[in-house]
C-alpha cells in the first residue's frame, strides 16, 4: 500500500484549479469555489498575474476532456484524483450517466460535502453520482473504485491534473492501474495534463510568472512539477506505447471557440493561440 502522506500534500492545489474556473462558463464551477475558500488557495499558491494565461489554460483542458467523452460516447466514467472537479455534478444530470469521483480520504469527503450541499440546495438527487476512496496508485483502491459499473459496458478513465505530481515511477505504476481496468472493461483513458520540458520551456518564454507559480506549488506540495516533466514528444509516445496503449493526442484548439474567458477577462486571442498550440488532452486505448 503507497503512503498517502505525501500525496496528500497534493490536494490544495485542487482549490488553486477550482478558482480559476470561477473566469470561465464552466456548470457549477463559481458554487464549488465558493464552498471551499478557493480564493484565498490560489492567494498562498500563486499570483494574479498569472490569470490571464492560466484561466484559458484550464477552460481548455477541462473543455477538450469534455468533448472527448462525447466522442466516445461513453456513459460510465472514473475520474482519478478528481479533486474539486464540477465534471460529475455537470455530468450525472444525464441519468444514463455513470460517475465515479475518486481522491484520498481528506478532499474526497470536502468534494462530497460540497456537492452534497449544492444538490440539497437545488432540491436535487444524483444516484447516479457516486464518490471512492482511492490512492490512484493503489491497485486495489482503483479497481473498487469501479464498483458501481456495469462489466458489459465500456468506461472512461479520467485524470486532470495529476500526472505532473507523480514521479516516472508512479506514472508507470498509474498506467499499469489504468491498464487493467481498460482490459477488464473496455473503453479510454483521457488524460489532460501529459507534459513534456520542451513544451514548458516555450510556455515559460511566453508567461514570465510561471517559473515562480512552478516552484511555489512544488514546494507546497514537495513534487518537483518540472522533473516530472516528459522530454519531449517522443518520450511520451515510448512511455505509453510500453504501458500498453496506443496514442492520440486532440488539440486544446479544437475547443478555442467555446473558451468564455477570452471575453470575460479581456484577453488576446492570439496570445492565447499562441500560449496553447502544442497542447493536447491524449486519449489512449488498449
Amino acid at each position: 500500500m503507497v503512503q498517502e502522506e505525501p500525496y496528500a500534500k497534493i490536494s490544495p492545489t485542487a482549490k488553486l484549479v477550482a478558482y480559476g474556473r470561477t473566469f470561465t462558463d464552466i456548470p457549477f464551477a463559481r458554487e464549488i469555489a465558493a464552498a471551499c475558500d478557493a480564493e484565498q488557495a490560489f492567494r498562498t499558491l500563486s499570483v494574479a498575474e498569472t490569470l490571464p494565461l492560466q484561466v484559458p489554460f484550464l477552460e481548455a483542458r477541462y473543455k477538450t476532456t469534455n468533448q472527448i467523452i462525447a466522442r466516445e460516447g461513453i456513459t460510465q466514467m472514473l475520474e482519478i484524483a478528481a479533486g474539486l472537479s464540477p465534471r460529475g455534478l455537470a455530468m450525472t444530470d444525464d441519468p444514463d450517466i455513470v460517475y465515479v469521483a475518486t481522491d484520498l480520504p481528506e478532499m474526497l469527503e470536502q468534494e462530497k460535502a460540497i456537492v452534497g450541499a449544492i444538490l440539497a440546495g437545488l432540491n436535487m438527487e444524483r444516484p447516479n453520482l457516486h464518490f471512492s476512496i482511492a490512492n490512484a496508485l493503489d491497485r486495489n483502491d482503483v479497481l473498487q473504485a469501479a464498483t458501481p459499473f456495469q462489466l458489459d459496458k465500456s468506461v472512461v478513465i479520467l485524470t486532470e491534473g495529476l500526472f505532473p505530481y507523480l514521479t516516472r515511477a508512479e506514472q508507470a505504476t498509474l498506467a499499469a492501474n489504468v491498464h487493467e481496468l481498460l482490459a477488464r472493461y473496455g473503453g479510454v483513458w483521457i488524460t489532460s495534463d501529459v507534459n513534456t520540458k520542451q513544451r514548458w520551456d516555450t510556455f515559460r518564454r511566453i508567461d514570465k510568472h510561471m517559473q515562480q507559480r512552478t516552484q511555489t506549488v512544488s514546494s507546497a506540495t514537495e513534487r518537483s512539477l518540472y522533473d516530472n516533466l516528459f522530454i519531449d514528444n517522443h518520450d511520451v509516445q515510448q512511455f505509453f506505447t510500453s504501458a500498453g496503449f496506443k496514442v492520440e493526442e486532440y488539440s486544446f484548439l479544437h475547443v478555442l471557440d467555446e473558451l468564455s474567458s477570452l471575453k470575460r477577462i479581456n484577453l488576446d486571442r492570439e496570445r492565447i493561440v499562441q500560449t496553447m498550440q502544442d497542447f493536447t488532452v491524449l486519449i489512449l486505448t488498449l
